[in-house]
């Protein structure tokens, strides 16, 4: 029957990895690396790449960009996600200098607990950035800003990339037949 096709679609879609690049506090922020970590490894068990910048820096036979944060705009140009739990002064520096191409922030999503949001909205040309960024931004409590909530709620932003990266595959190749 025909309508087979539309779970053969979205089982198609919810199969589609990602290089996913994920920003954060570093190892000597223990719990924040921790958390970090977490996400990594769940969403590596889903099937996607993940890497940190760090790592980055160190995997290739081509040495990385004198300037760190020259070398960090070329891992999220190769990322399809970028994932910023955001809290560290390396993590505001990547949404100023990085996130701020529109090409990028549609990419990623920042994870920011609440207070954290409401502080750093009130304050002029910040505030008015955070407000219009144009990724996908998780405000959450700080009760929830643990491994579970916070991945369970990835696993929903990430599922809305793959259908949305699905629909522009399907787009070009009805493009080309057409």
């Amino acid at each position: 029957m025909r309508w087979e096709k539309i779970k053969k679609h979205r089982k198609a879609a919810r199969k589609i990895s990602f290089d996913i690049l994920i920003w954060g506090p570093s190892q000597t922020d223990r719990e924040g690396y921790k958390l970090r970590f977490a996400i990594k490894k769940h969403l590596a068990n889903k099937g996607h790449s993940v890497k940190f910048s760090e790592e980055l820096i160190t995997e290739r036979d081509v040495p990385p960009a004198p300037d760190p944060v020259t070398d960090e705009m070329f891992h999220a140009d190769a990322a399809n996600i970028i994932i910023v739990l955001y809290g560290s002064r390396g993590t505001q520096t990547e949404f100023d200098k990085i996130l701020k191409y529109e090409a990028f922030a549609r990419k990623s999503v920042i994870v920011v607990d609440k207070a954290t949001w409401d502080l750093v909205t009130k304050r002029g040309l910040a505030g008015y950035s955070w407000k219009n960024f144009n990724g996908e931004t998780l405000i959450l409590l700080d009760s929830q800003m643990n491994a579970r909530t916070i991945c369970s709620e990835l696993d929903k932003l990430v599922e809305k990339f793959q259908f949305s990266e699905y629909l522009k595959r399907l787009e070009k190749r009805l493009i080309k037949t057409s």
